[in-house]
């Protein structure tokens, strides 16, 4: 079972509740295979190549979420009441930012498999466990942190007069 609570699957009782919002990543791509280059035995020809996927889809991506926040900034109701004329002059900005918003999606999918299609399966595969290892030292941490910061369940094991 997922302990996360994905905004627009609600269901209460979730540990962490986040936001549905893209998958693609933030501005690079193929960050911890090169930050593990040498484990990965990533050549020089493949790093040059995943900085060059990375430093292209940025690009394109930064174009795309400019658009979008230009788009949130038109659509955006800043004064007077939501009339349905007001919501209908709203139509176009709204189907424009959806169709960016697919948009970004599919450029990270597509750099992604341009970068996959550099690394051989077992770097892949190295890479996979680089990143699990990762993110389970990272949510063990956060485990810790939770648990330190919730108090112990205390019990009263017998009764006092007072």
């Amino acid at each position: 079972m997922c302990d996360v609570n994905h905004q627009g699957f609600t269901r209460p009782g979730y540990l962490i509740d986040v936001k549905a919002e893209s998958i693609a990543a933030e501005g690079a791509l193929f960050t911890r295979a090169l930050a593990h280059h040498d484990d990965a035995g990533l050549t020089a020809d493949q790093i040059r190549g995943l900085l060059d996927i990375s430093r292209d889809y940025h690009a394109e991506q930064l174009t795309i979420r400019l658009r979008m926040a230009q788009l949130g900034e038109q659509a955006e109701q800043k004064r007077g009441r939501l009339t349905p004329e007001r919501l209908a002059e709203r139509k176009a900005l709204l189907d424009e930012r959806a169709e960016l918003f697919r948009a970004d999606e599919e450029l990270f999918f597509t750099y992604a498999a341009r970068g996959q299609d550099l690394l051989t399966d077992e770097q892949l595969e190295l890479i996979s466990d680089i990143y699990h290892a990762e993110k389970d030292e990272g949510l063990s941490a956060l485990e810790r942190a939770l648990s330190a910061a919730i108090g112990p369940n205390y019990q009263l094991t017998r009764t006092v007069a007072l």
